[in-house]
Order: structure tokens, then sequence, then C-alpha cells
């Protein structure tokens, strides 16, 4: 679990940051972290010793009424802590000193624009852990000074020294990279070039690319947006320019994201929706059919669902199905898709698996339900479900999802809480 360290003599101002975090990261995110609060240098001093490898980020105070000025920012620094500080002071030399520190960001404290930013930047850093950048640059210098900032920023970086080793890079499917900062002059392979080869394969709603160049000659930097990068850092560059940009790229692809998301997903529990499944199903079954394999699809559903809204009310029923979401994530693989059909209805849709391991599988799931209990305020609830599944070699998904109906129905009318498999 992630941790969030605030620090400021004000309960006021601490309140405010704790607020606007929370409505500023939403959603499964505030399951995964933890805000801490100190009203002064020994209260953070005592957390640290305590915490300090789990604290994730830190909002600072620059003036605590028991230290020195800049003393807690030294603190969380000399404990590697990512830090945005919260200043009176407008002066630029205070400014130079802090960015020598571990401190990302700072901004005055003056008012409750102020609080907002910090709340957005927090919420940056917690995204950059699961973020990697690419930075290709036939300089090894150049590397190290962008690994190092982007590092600062706790984004992951890997490195290549040509195109050619990027696109090599690229191609891990492990690799998993938003962001490419690539320079022009390079041998093999230069910038616009790979360039070129990213955007045939990645738009600009999956993948950012940022141009590198020491040329002034606006030409290049102009063939490289014609090309499509989406910005450019001159080199050398300075911490608070790479700052403002890579946050800006990851920004729009954040957008992107939550547009797809807004088409694609089901706005009470996060699966997927009926019309992804839809979609992405038809491309698993095509790929499966040109492979002659085996693929399998289930349709599971609570059993007695309307008794437990006329008993509970519709909003523990609504919890009892974002349960649901949550137990199929935890039971199933990353690459199996997962959506919900509507209501309380889910269907799932797996390749590389036997008849027998599916069979298992989901008679495990079946078992993980009604072993579960839902608690909503001071209601305990339990419940089962019911799964049909088709398994077979086939190329129509509406003729799957017929024979998964079917053999739901049959574990419907022969008493419920049953997984029931049929081949097609």
């Amino acid at each position: 679990m992630k941790k969030i360290l605030l620090i400021d003599d004000s309960k006021t101002i601490l309140d405010a940051l704790e607020g606007e975090i929370l409505r500023c990261i939403t959603g499964k995110c505030l399951n995964d972290f933890e805000i801490l609060k100190a009203k002064s240098f020994t209260e953070a001093s005592k957390i640290i010793r305590k915490e300090h490898k789990e604290i994730s980020a830190a909002v600072v105070d620059l003036n605590l009424p028991d230290c020195k000025s800049g003393q807690a920012v030294l603190l969380t620094s000399s404990h590697k802590i990512p830090s945005i500080v919260l200043t009176t002071v407008d002066d630029d030399n205070v400014k130079a000193l802090l960015l020598k520190k571990d401190v990302l960001d700072y901004t005055k404290k003056d008012s409750f624009n102020s609080i907002k930013y910090v709340a957005n930047f927090v919420k940056k850093i917690l995204r950059n852990y699961q973020t990697t950048a690419l930075v290709v640059d036939d300089s090894q210098i150049f590397r190290d000074a962008f690994r190092t900032d982007l590092e600062k920023l706790r984004i992951n970086v890997l490195e290549a020294k040509n195109g050619r080793e990027a696109l090599e890079i690229m191609d891990n499917p492990d690799a998993d990279i938003s962001l490419v900062l690539t320079d022009y002059n390079m041998p093999e392979i230069d910038g616009i070039e790979l360039t070129i080869k990213l955007r045939q394969k990645y738009d600009k709603d999956t993948l950012s690319i940022i141009a590198l160049s020491t040329s002034d000659d606006v030409n290049v930097l102009a063939d490289f947006i014609k090309e499509g990068a989406n910005d450019f850092i001159s080199k050398p560059h300075k911490f608070e320019e790479l700052n403002v940009r890579v946050h800006s790229n990851l920004d729009t692809l954040d957008l992107f994201k939550q547009t797809k998301d807004l088409a694609n997903k089901d706005f009470l529990t996060g699966s997927y929706n009926r019309r992804y499944f839809f979609e992405a199903g038809h491309a698993i079954i095509d790929k499966n059919k040109r492979k002659d394999t085996e693929v399998a699809i289930a349709t599971l559903d609570i059993d007695l669902f309307k008794k437990i809204n006329d008993t509970y009310g519709h909003d523990v029923g609504d919890v009892a199905i974002q349960e649901m979401a949550s137990i199929l994530e935890k039971s199933l693989r990353v690459s199996d898709l997962v959506a919900r059909f509507g209501g309380e209805e889910y269907c799932i849709l797996l390749e590389g698996i036997s008849r027998n391991d599916t069979q298992a599988l989901f008679e495990k799931i079946r078992g993980n339900f009604e072993n579960n209990e839902v608690v909503v305020d001071e209601i305990s609830l339990k419940y089962t479900v019911s799964i049909g599944i088709a398994y077979g070699k086939c190329d129509d998904i509406n003729a799957l999802l017929k024979v998964s109906d079917e053999a739901l129905y049959e574990a419907k009318d022969t008493g419920r809480n049953k997984t029931i498999i049929h081949d097609i």
C-alpha cells in the first residue's frame, strides 16, 4: 500500500489537502493508499522513522514552528521521499535550493488553488510509479541526465542508444511503455525515422513521443511534429521544463484512456461492458479459429438476486454486483476477457485453456462466491452464483453465448449454485 505524508502545522491545511487528494484520486486507487498527517517536525520524524519505506510522496510545509526553515524538506529528502513543498516565500534563491533536493515541485501557500494543484501533483506521482519511459539517445551522458530526472519523478526508465535498439525494446509486450523521448541525430535509425516507424504501430492515444535535439534548426522540430511527435525538449534540458512537458503528455494519455473507459467500461463496477466484449471477443475468436484451438465462454449470475434487492435495497444489491467484479478480477488471468452484460450477469471469454481446467477454474470461482461474505454497514450478506460454460472450437461468438446461456439455465433449473459445461 502506498502512503502519502502531509506535513503542516495548520489543521485546516491538512484537512483541506486530505479532502482534495481523496477527491482527486478516485475509484479503485482509493484502496491502494493511505494518508498520514503530521502537524510538526517532531510528529513527521516519528512517522518517517516508522513508515519511510512505504511513503510514496510527501507534501511538506517549508516552515514549521519546532524546527528551522526547510528542515522538514531536508528530512524527507534524506529518506528519498519525493516531495512537494508548500511555502509562503516567493524567492528565486529558495526555489533553486529546493530543486537541488529531492523536491519535485513547490507552490505558494496562498489560496485553495494551491491545494488543488498539490493534490493533482500527488495523483501524477502515484501514476508515475506505474509508468515507463524509453530514452533513445546515442550519448550516454544525455541518457544519464534524462534518466536521473525521470526517476526523480518516479518514472521507470529504459534506454536505447539508437532507433534500432528502441524498436526492439518496443516489440517486447512486457515493457508497457507510455512515453518515448528520442534524439534526432543517431546512427542506424535516426529520431525522425524512429518516430515514423512508431506511429505506424502506435497511435497518439497510446504512446507519446517527445523529440530531443540540440539543433536550433526549427525545421528539424517541425519534421518531428509532422511525423507524429507530440512535443519536444531542447538539450541540455532543465528539470522544470522536463517536469511540465512529461506530465502534460502523460495527462493527455490519461484523458484518452478516460474517454475510452467511458465508452468501454461499466460505471458501477469498472468492468468492461457488453459493447467492448463483442468488439474484443470477435478478435479473440478469429485468432483461435486461425490457430484451430478451443475457447470457452462462461455466463455467470447471482442466484435469487431479486430477493437481495427486495430485502436489503438496491444500494446493497449494487455492492453485491461490485463484489462480483472484485472476485472475478482476483480469480481470473489478466488475459481473460471479463465483461458485465447487465444487471447481475457477467460473461467471460477464455483462450489457451483445456476443458478440464476450464471446469475446475469456474468451480473454484463458484466456491469463492459461496464462501464470501459481503458486509455493508450492519448488514452481512452471503450469496451464490450459477455458471454456464460453452467450450469448443467455434467461429461464432453468438453461438458460444447461446450455448453458455443454455448451460446457465440448466444450472438454475437443477438447483442453482452449480457449474455446468456444454461442448459446442
